[in-house]
């Protein structure tokens, strides 16, 4: 078998064991430096493992760190649940609805995976997408497939973390002078130039002078990418929302407008001792809404879809009435 470096799933691995990860395989590239024959990447691999751990350091005493992650979290959950909802919608049987589905996609496209950018430029384009979404050009559509709660809810964690930001400015004068994200790129970016040369050694000088190095360097990786996807395997198991029993919906009046109405969802759960426990769920954590027939007198339709630990569909309804006739 030809020999080849597996990919570290590096993407996946939280800090601690992103740093701990790269620690080992710079010794491993350290032992084998006569073989790869590039001191000055191993060098500055070094240094970016160093400064990306220097960095964790800084923002784990940092006393706002905690809020602003929890935040940080909060935003980028919520911004991968409106794709999430307009994507759905792609496929919805309504045209009208894949149509403002397709116009609201086209323009999250254009911004990228925000979720993966830097602080800043993820804070700015929250900031960007909330305007363009609340402007004229797109409010119809996005009040067709029921972003609004969504929109406003991403609007106030991305000010929430701004406030955070800007109470850390004091701290912020021994600020190092990238954030964890970036370092973390610079550290990944430092191992893939090492990889790379080591696998175009390979392939003009042939495997035996590498595959030391190789065998070693696939122990470490196939480790710690298991270790993270047994971790994803545990957390991302998932549960079938369609037993879930609905509250019932109270009758709303008629505005003249959208009614958006987030229903009360709870799925009873069954322990492995035989116990049973009820639990809620909880809106743009556990399920979405999309509306159908939500602004004319008559019966409103909910369809609610599992996200998160939670998968399937379910619907129910409620009325809508003038002067409650």
């Amino acid at each position: 078998m030809a020999t080849k470096l597996n990919k570290p799933d590096v993407n996946r691995y939280n800090n601690a064991d992103h740093i701990e990860f790269h620690e080992l395989s710079c010794k491993i590239c350290d032992k084998y430096r006569t073989a790869i024959s590039a001191p000055a990447l191993i060098t500055a691999y070094y240094d970016s493992v160093a400064q990306e751990e220097s960095i964790y350091k800084w923002v784990r005493k940092s006393e706002f760190t905690e809020k602003k992650a929890e935040t940080d979290y909060n935003r980028d959950r919520i911004y991968t649940g409106i794709m999430s909802i307009v994507r759905s919608n792609l496929k919805h049987f309504d045209p009208a609805v894949r149509d403002n589905a397709r116009h609201v996609y086209n323009l999250l496209e254009n911004y990228g995976d925000l979720t993966h950018a830097g602080y800043d430029a993820e804070t700015a384009g929250i900031d960007s997408v909330v305007a363009r979404l609340n402007s004229n050009e797109y409010i119809l559509a996005v009040q067709s497939l029921g972003l609004e709660p969504w929109i406003n809810e991403l609007a106030s964690q991305n000010t929430l973390f701004k406030e955070y930001v800007n109470d850390t400015a004091q701290e912020h004068i021994d600020k190092p002078a990238v954030d964890q994200r970036m370092a973390r790129r610079q550290t990944d970016d430092a191992l893939r130039s090492i990889t790379n040369r080591v696998t175009a050694l390979i392939e003009l000088n042939g495997a035996a002078e590498y595959s030391a190095f190789a065998d070693e360097f696939n122990v470490l990786t196939n480790h710690y990418n298991t270790l993270v996807h047994e971790h994803y395997g545990r957390i991302h198991a998932k549960t079938d929302i369609s037993p879930a029993d609905i509250a019932p919906i109270e009758v709303q009046q008629y505005t003249g407008k959208p009614i958006y109405v987030i229903p009360a969802v709870s799925i009873r759960k069954t322990s492995k001792d035989g116990t049973e426990t009820t639990v809620e769920l909880t809106f743009s954590v556990d399920f979405t809404v999309a509306y159908k027939n939500n602004v004319s007198p008559g019966t409103a339709t909910l369809i609610i879809n599992g996200i998160g630990k939670y998968i399937g569909e379910l619907t129910t309804t409620f009325n809508i009435m003038i002067n409650g006739k």
